[in-house]
C-alpha cells in the first residue's frame, strides 16, 4: 500500500475484528471474496493470501470504501452551507465553482446542502461527492492554510432601496392621496394618476424584479462568473432607471412648458437605456445556460424568454410615450399609449417572470411537486396570445367594435393564462408533498395567498367579459376594471414580491428574518387593502361603497412601511445563527434528495 495513504486498516487484525469495527467495508471486503467464514478468524493478510489476491489492492479498495462513509458520515446532506465553510473552509472552491460560493453573505446560508442542490438544480450526488472529497481532505492541520473565501459579489440592495423609496414617495403613498382626495368629493388630475401607474410599474414591480434578477438568475441558471453582470453596469441601470421615473413624475405634470416636455423625453431615454441593459443582460445569460442543467425548452428559460420580449415592447411604448409628451402641448397621454403599456408590462413581462419563478422556485419552497406536464407550454401561449391581441386592440385603424373585441379576447386569454398555470402547478390546493424547510414569516403563506389573488384576479376578468357580451349589464366599467387591476397589482404581485423577499433576501445576505410578526402584520394590511378596492363592484351600484373603499391605500401603505422596515432591519443586522430547518412535520423525511430532473 502506497505510505501517501493513511493507514486505517491494519492487515495483521483478524477479518471479523475488522468488520466488526467498520461493518461499511463488507461490500469490499466481499467484492475480492472474503468475509467472516471460517469465522473470520484470521488476519487480513493471511486471508489475501489464501484468496491470491493482492493485499496492496486490497487495502487501497478498503481506504476507499472507509473515506466515502467517513466522508458520508462527517458531510449529512442535511447539514447547512454555513456550518460546512466553518467547519471545512477547503470546501469553499467548490461551492465556488458550482455558482454557490457567495450565496448568503460570506459565511454562507443556514440551509442544507441537498435543498440549495435542489433549488440550483445541481446534480445532486455529484456535488456531494464532491464537497465531501474537499471535507475528508480538509483535515485540522491544514485548515489554518485552507483558502480564504473567494471574491464574492454580494447582495446589493440598491435596487430594492430605490423601488421602496420611489413606491413610499411617488407611488403608492400618491395613490393613497389620490383615492383620499376622490372620496373628499375633490378631483385627480388624469395625469397624475398616469404617472402614478407608471412609478408603481417601472420604479417598484419593474426595479425590484430587475434587482433581483441581477444578483440571482445567474445563480438559478448556473452559468457562474460568466453570467454576472458588470458591477458598474448593474449601477448604472439602476440610476438610470431611478432618474427615468422621477423624472417622469416632475415632466409629465408639466406638460405645459418645454422645461416639462424636456424632462419627459430625458425620462423615457434614460428609462430605455436602463432596459436595454437589462435586455442584454437576460438574453446573455439565456444564450449561456449549461447544456445537461436545463434544456433549451425548459418552460423556465421560455418564461424568462417571452417575459422579456414583452418588457421590450412595454419600453417601446415608453419611449413612444417621451416622444409625444415632448411634441405636444398636453400632459395626459393618449389611451392608445398608456394602457398597452400597462398591459405588456403588467400581463405580460412581471405576470411572465412570476410564471417562470413560480414554477422553478415557488413548487419547491411550498414542496408541492412539479407542475403537470404541459400546462406551463399551455399557460405561456395563452399569455402571448392574450398581449398581442390586447396590444393589437388599441391600433388607431381599428372600428370600436373590433377593438373592443380584440381587447376583450387578449384580457380573456391573459386570464385563462392564469387559471391553467395555477391548475397546473396546484399552488392553491395542493398540500406539501416534498421536504420544506420553515421559514421565518411563514412567507410560503403569502406566497399563496398571492396566487389566490391571481385566482381571484382571472375569475372577475372573465366574468366581466362573459357579463358584458351576454348581458346588458355594462361589466367592462372602469370601476370594476379599476378593482381587477388592484386586485392584481395589490393582492397579487406586491403580496408575492413580499412573500418572496421574506423567504430569500434573507437567504441572499445571510441574515435572519428581523421580525415574523411584521411579516405576518405586512401580509394581512395587503390583503385587506385588496378586498377594501373590490368595493368598487357594489360602488356601481351603492357609490357610498367607494368612499369607503378609497381608504385602501391605508393599509396598503402602512404594509409597505414594515415591510422595509423589516427588510432593512434584516439586511444590516448581523448573521445570528438559528435552528437547523426542518422539514414539515407531516412530511418528515429520511434526508433531503433532488426532486428535480438532472440531465
Amino acid at each position: 500500500m502506497s505510505d501517501s495513504l493513511p493507514r486505517h486498516i491494519d492487515p495483521s487484525l483478524p477479518v471479523r475484528d475488522i468488520l466488526a469495527r467498520r461493518p461499511h467495508l463488507a461490500s469490499a471486503l466481499a467484492a475480492h471474496g472474503l468475509d467472516s467464514c471460517c469465522g473470520g478468524q484470521h488476519p487480513l493478510a493471511d486471508a489475501c493470501r489464501a484468496k491470491g489476491v493482492a493485499l496492496d489492492e486490497v487495502l487501497t479498495d478498503l481506504e476507499s470504501a472507509h473515506r466515502a462513509a467517513e466522508a458520508h458520515n462527517i458531510v449529512p446532506p442535511t447539514m447547512s452551507i454555513r456550518e460546512l465553510t466553518r467547519r471545512f473552509p477547503a470546501t469553499r472552491p467548490v461551492l465556488e465553482r458550482y455558482g454557490l460560493g457567495d450565496c448568503g453573505g460570506p459565511d454562507g446560508p443556514e440551509e442544507p446542502l441537498a435543498w440549495f442542490a435542489t433549488v440550483h438544480r445541481l446534480p445532486l450526488e455529484e456535488f456531494l461527492r464532491d464537497i465531501r472529497a474537499a471535507a475528508v481532505e480538509d483535515t485540522s492541520a491544514r485548515r489554518a492554510e485552507a483558502p480564504a473565501a473567494p471574491a464574492a459579489s454580494p447582495f446589493s440592495p440598491h435596487f430594492i432601496i430605490g423601488a421602496m423609496f420611489l413606491t413610499l414617495t411617488l407611488g403608492a403613498t400618491t395613490g393613497m392621496i389620490n383615492l383620499l382626495r376622490i372620496a373628499a368629493g375633490g378631483d385627480v388630475p388624469i395625469d397624475h394618476r398616469q404617472i402614478h401607474g407608471h412609478t408603481q410599474i417601472l420604479g417598484f414591480a419593474a426595479m425590484f424584479l430587475m434587482g433581483i434578477a441581477y444578483h440571482a438568475l445567474p445563480r438559478i441558471l448556473g452559468v457562474g462568473a460568466r453570467g454576472m453582470a458588470d458591477k458598474r453596469t448593474v449601477r448604472t441601470a439602476f440610476w438610470m432607471m431611478f432618474a427615468g421615473v422621477i423624472l417622469r413624475n416632475a415632466g409629465q405634470p408639466m406638460g405645459l412648458h418645454s422645461w416639462g416636455r424636456l424632462l419627459s423625453l430625458a425620462s423615457a431615454a434614460l428609462e430605455l437605456a436602463s432596459a436595454f441593459l437589462f435586455v442584454r443582460f437576460v438574453f446573455r445569460l439565456l444564450r449561456c445556460v449549461r447544456e445537461g442543467k436545463y434544456d433549451r425548452r425548459d418552460p423556465l428559460l421560455a418564461f424568462l424568454r417571452y417575459g422579456t420580449l414583452y418588457f421590450g415592447l412595454a419600453m417601446a411604448f415608453v419611449g413612444a410615450q417621451g416622444i409625444w409628451l415632448a411634441g405636444n402641448l398636453d400632459s395626459v397621454l393618449p389611451a392608445s399609449l398608456n394602457e398597452p403599456f400597462y398591459f405588456a408590462a403588467l400581463y405580460g413581462f412581471l405576470l411572465a417572470w412570476i410564471y417562470g419563478f413560480g414554477h422553478r422556485i415557488v413548487s419547491l419552497f411550498l414542496g408541492v411537486g412539479p407542475a403537470i406536464r404541459g400546462t406551463s407550454e399551455g399557460a405561456l401561449a395563452l399569455q402571448t396570445a392574450g398581449v398581442i391581441l390586447a396590444v393589437l386592440s388599441w391600433l388607431p385603424a381599428l372600428s370600436n367594435g373590433a377593438a373592443l373585441a380584440l381587447r376583450d379576447a387578449g384580457l380573456g386569454l391573459a386570464a385563462l393564462s392564469a387559471l391553467v398555470y395555477l391548475g397546473g402547478n396546484g399552488f392553491l390546493w395542493r398540500r406539501s408533498t416534498l421536504p420544506m424547510l420553515r421559514t421565518p414569516g411563514n412567507p410560503t403563506f403569502a406566497i399563496r395567498a398571492a396566487f389566490a389573488s391571481l385566482a381571484l384576479w382571472a375569475v372577475l376578468q372573465l366574468s366581466a367579459i362573459l357579463v358584458s357580451r351576454l348581458t346588458a349589464l355594462p361589466a367592462q366599467n372602469l370601476w370594476w376594471a379599476d378593482a381587477a387591476r388592484h386586485v392584481f397589482t395589490i393582492g397579487f404581485l406586491t403580496l408575492v414580491i413580499v412573500g418572496m423577499s421574506f423567504r430569500i433576501l434573507p437567504v441572499f445576505s445571510g441574515k435572519t428574518l428581523w421580525s415574523p410578526h411584521l411579516a405576518h402584520c405586512t401580509y394581512a394590511l395587503l390583503l385587506l387593502g385588496a378586498a377594501m378596492r373590490l368595493l368598487q363592484y357594489p360602488a356601481a351600484f351603492r357609490p357610498v361603497f367607494y368612499v369607503i373603499g378609497s381608504y385602501m391605500g391605508i393599509p396598503v401603505v402602512l404594509a409597505l412601511v414594515l415591510f422595509v422596515v423589516n427588510l432593512m432591519r434584516t439586511m444590516r443586522g448581523n448573521a445570528k445563527p438559528r435552528p437547523q430547518p426542518a422539514v414539515s412535520p407531516s412530511r418528515r423525511a429520511k434526508g433531503f434528495v433532488s426532486t428535480l430532473p438532472v440531465r
